[in-house]
């Protein structure tokens, strides 16, 4: 599996990270950029775009490690296995195949370095210097390790996703709407994650946090889509494209509620909190009474497994929703979760999708205005509620308006 940046991430990346450290005071990175990029300038122009796209790179992976964010969420979200590095054995095979005695001097052997002080040839002592950015390599975890020069350990055995990938592609997103993960061929050949995000991201090494969140829910969601035990399809959504664009919005509330909220049993943070979260799923449904809404909340977060056409089904369908994590009481009966006006649900009357409710018309309109629906709708109610154009029409026709 390889990962792969887009050339206009990465130059956008680097651009602003460098720009922030030399706002910060920190010009050593930015001095050291321009010093390599600057004389690009002076070559033929058909080969600048390509020299830029080496330094850019450079940067990215390894002079500023921005793409060990990736790697991080990568591990934390289980698509590639977590490893543990081993500085001494990796010292030891870096000395051992080079012919030195360096794990003597690793380990504190005094006579090698009172050897060492008493002859200090300018060889030797670049040798010296190499061993200690060596052991100063190794003994950060952040830095990068070359595998030959370290042990890799897997923390875990399954290394099921990992095998399935391809590769892994990260591009620049153009706004915070085109910002997203998917998964492209996951039914023939081994699947590619693609994934858009803000190049503005990697700009404050202050805010590796939100960067890391955010890349940790999105690969989430790719992790979701190769999981046969989530069995991602994508699904025919019946309806305008109204009521399509309404159901999609509450399933992909609905899954991200199940990505955080397996996240937050693991202690991993997440772009949301889980009182974030409620306040969402509140406005989506605040027509449901506050403790089944609550109640159905609840539910859904403590749920350990969910399938893809589980939480298409609750988005589509307001009574699967409420019997999965609701029983019906004295309380709260089928009859009231029929009278229960989601926005986007469609008006009794003229059937659209309906975002302006008028819940109990009767407590609000003149009598003559419920006379006037009743010789159109002769089933109709009160309770079975209108959108508000539907009542302002018949108060028209009343004459109460």
């Amino acid at each position: 599996m390889k990962i792969n940046y887009s050339p206009q991430l990465m130059e956008e990346s680097v651009f602003r990270h460098l720009n922030h450290l030399e706002r910060s005071g920190m010009r050593a990175d930015y001095d050291e950029y321009h010093s390599l990029a600057d004389p690009i300038y002076e070559l033929p122009e058909d080969d600048r775009e390509e020299a830029f796209a080496k330094v850019n790179e450079l940067f990215f992976r390894e002079k500023l490690n921005l793409g060990d964010h990736v790697l991080q969420a990568l591990e934390a979200c289980g698509l590639i296995p977590k490893r543990q590095k081993t500085p001494k054995k990796a010292l030891a095979t870096s000395a051992e195949s080079s012919g030195e005695s360096g794990v003597a001097v690793a380990e504190g052997d005094e006579e090698s370095n009172e050897d060492s002080e008493e002859k200090d040839t300018p060889s030797e002592s670049s040798e010296n210097a190499s061993d200690a950015e060596l052991i100063e390599t190794l003994d950060d975890t952040s830095a990068p390790v070359d595998e030959d020069l370290s042990e890799i350990q897997y923390e875990e055995e399954d290394r099921s996703f990992e095998e399935k990938i391809k590769e892994i592609t990260i591009k620049r997103a153009i706004n915070k709407v085109d910002e997203g993960s998917n998964v492209l061929n996951r039914v023939s050949g081994l699947p590619v994650i693609e994934m858009r995000v803000l190049a503005s991201r990697f700009a404050n090494p202050e805010e590796v946090e939100e960067l890391g969140a955010f890349l940790i829910h999105e690969f989430m969601h790719a992790r979701d889509m190769m999981d046969p035990a989530f069995d991602y399809e994508d699904a025919f959504i019946p309806g305008n494209p109204s009521m399509k664009n309404l159901i999609t919005a509450r399933f992909r509330l609905l899954w991200n509620i199940f990505v955080d909220s397996r996240l937050a049993r693991k202690k991993i943070r997440s772009v949301m909190t889980k009182e974030a979260r409620y306040r969402e799923f509140d406005n989506y449904y605040r027509k449901i009474p506050e403790q089944q809404r609550r109640g159905i909340f609840e539910g859904l977060w403590n749920t350990e497994k969910l399938t893809h056409e589980e939480l298409l089904s609750m988005a589509t369908d307001l009574e699967t929703l409420i019997s999965t994590y609701i029983d019906y009481s004295e309380e709260f009966t089928e009859e009231d979760r029929e009278y229960i006006h989601l926005q986007g649900s469609p008006c009794p009357l003229c059937k659209f999708p309906t975002y302006n409710w008028v819940d109990d018309p009767e407590s609000v309109c003149d009598e003559m205005v419920i006379e006037a629906i009743q010789i159109d709708f002769p089933d109709w109610e009160s309770k079975d509620g209108a959108c508000d154009r539907c009542i302002e029409v018949y108060e028209l026709r009343s004459g109460t308006s």
